[in-house]
């Protein structure tokens, strides 16, 4: 049964990429899409390539250490392993998150908690979105014609809200930690809702980790933003550093959604919705999208590689 679900879900997730792409395909025109993504420069599709990788270099960085953080052990080198095996199946897997659950897998297989690494790669994507809403929010007040009134207030209600609830934790720590030390442990909802809270206050006591791993974020996420706007200048989309900072955190929140096969035509259709508020035709914009997709796609082969070589069977070796 649970195999039936998994296997209709990923048909399901399957289908919506094809009738996305499908319908965004019936409207432009294919062969000027990938006349413009041939025309990109070799030199500006190495430069995206090494900037996406050096951003996934600095997020297993902060993979290993919200992992230490919440008391795993291992290196740095088995972490940044399993970190581009997770994302190779992040883009081969139905949705964009599936390599996360082997991540999770991989940091617990030695009987460590999984609730614990689970919360590890919650944590991880957290930060990323916090990252990604602090600096759309801060460009669209640079430039605030980057894009219309509503995405911009949507991009600082976002970074406003993620920033404001990590800020007031702290002055309710200790009346929670006062109700989780009063649940004893056991196999309860309740119980085990404490205990997870115990892994997310984590960071409160601990906030160099804290302003580490969301330095890191704002760090990987320019990276991997000045990827796409390079990608962007070798097709000749003429818009301003602001623009991508602004529209592509939502573009990005629109992917990791687990409705569509690795994002595809969600991603697509993204592009097209905000590039073309700004007047950049169709083709362009899909060729943006396809050529993001092939940089994360060569990136993610490494991690394929990987794989084949065996590195996910490792153990988490302890300092």
């Amino acid at each position: 049964m649970d195999r039936l679900k998994g296997l209709t879900k990923f048909l399901f997730r399957v289908a919506v990429s094809v009738l996305i792409l499908l319908w965004l395909f019936s409207r432009i025109d294919i062969g000027a899409v990938f006349s413009a993504f041939s025309r990109i420069p070799p030199l500006y599709w190495l430069s995206a390539f090494c900037l996406y990788v050096a951003s996934q270099v600095i997020s297993s960085i902060r993979w290993f250490i919200i992992g230490r953080t919440l008391g795993f052990g291992g290196r740095f080198i088995t972490y940044l392993k399993f970190y581009f095996v997770g994302m190779y199946f992040n883009l081969f897997l139905p949705s964009a998150i599936g390599g996360d659950v082997l991540k999770a897998y991989f940091l617990s297989r030695r009987g460590n908690g999984k609730l614990k690494a689970s919360y590890s790669i919650l944590s991880d994507r957290l930060f990323g979105l916090w990252a990604m809403f602090i600096i759309g929010a801060c460009a669209s007040l640079i430039s605030p014609n980057a894009l219309p009134g509503k995405w911009r207030h949507l991009l600082i209600i976002l970074a406003l809200s993620m920033t404001t609830g990590a800020l007031i934790v702290p002055f309710f720590r200790k009346m929670l930690n006062r109700l989780s030390a009063s649940i004893r442990p056991g196999h309860g909802l309740v119980s085990r809702m404490f205990f997870a809270l115990e892994y997310m206050l984590v960071f409160w006591r601990h906030p160099s980790s804290l302003f580490y791993a969301l330095g890191l974020s704002l760090v990987l996420q320019f990276f991997g933003m000045t990827g796409a706007y390079i990608l962007g200048k070798g097709l000749g989309i003429g818009l301003g550093y602001c623009f991508y900072l602004s529209s592509l955190p939502l573009i990005g929140v629109l992917t990791v959604l687990p409705i569509s096969f690795s994002g595809l035509g969600v991603r697509e259709g993204g592009f097209i919705f905000f590039f073309h508020l700004k007047g950049v035709p169709m083709e362009k914009a899909v060729a943006l999208s396809l050529g993001v997709f092939a940089v994360q796609a060569a990136a993610a082969l490494i991690g394929g590689v990987g794989y084949m070589a065996g590195v996910h069977r490792q153990a988490m070796v302890e300092d």
